[in-house]
Order: structure tokens, then C-alpha cells, then sequence
């Protein structure tokens, strides 16, 4: 019988397998084959980290405003993250929207 103390968990690494969109009809060339929500949260993503660099290198900026712009670009990563990552499913599926058609 193993001791409690010598089990050990195997990490789990967790892969996407989602093909890179590769757009080959767009509509608008200022949004790129993307959306304008991915193109404003893209935007602001630069923003916020040109804001935090400033901050970084400002010797009057407190702790707290560099954290709190740590943070806000954290949450514009994770957005869009999320919001690319579920529609390059959506954008990449092969036949998903057939039966509508028929």
C-alpha cells in the first residue's frame, strides 16, 4: 500500500486543437476577417499595456495604480482570449451550419 505522502498527481496540460482561422472572404479589410469587438478589445489591450509601461517607468507612480493597470490588462487578455478562442471553433467548424441550409 503507497503512502499517502508519496502519491503523486500528474499535471495536466491542456492544448487547444483549434485550427488557425485563416479568413478567405472578408467583408470589411479594416476588421481583417476578425470582428470589431476583437478589433476594439485589441486596441484597448495596447492601450492598456503602453498605460502600464509609463506607469513602470514614472518614478510618481504609486503601487496601487500599477497593480490596478496590472489587473485591467489582465481581464482585456482574458476576454480576449476567450471570446478568439470560441470563435475560431465557431469560424472553423466544417459543416456545423449544413443542416440549416437543407
Amino acid at each position: 500500500m503507497a503512502d499517502d505522502t508519496q502519491i503523486e498527481t500528474k499535471k495536466e496540460e491542456v492544448t487547444y486543437q483549434i485550427p488557425q482561422y485563416n479568413p478567405q472572404h472578408i467583408l470589411s479589410p479594416e476588421y481583417k476577417g476578425t470582428s470589431n469587438y476583437e478589433m476594439g478589445v485589441g486596441d484597448l489591450l495596447k492601450q492598456k499595456a503602453e498605460e502600464l509601461e509609463n506607469l513602470r517607468g514614472n518614478p510618481d507612480a504609486t503601487q496601487a495604480q500599477i497593480k490596478q493597470a496590472e489587473e485591467d490588462l489582465k481581464k482585456l487578455e482574458t476576454l480576449y482570449e476567450n471570446y478568439n478562442i470560441g470563435m475560431n471553433v465557431f469560424r472553423t467548424a466544417k459543416g456545423g451550419r449544413d443542416k440549416i441550409r437543407d
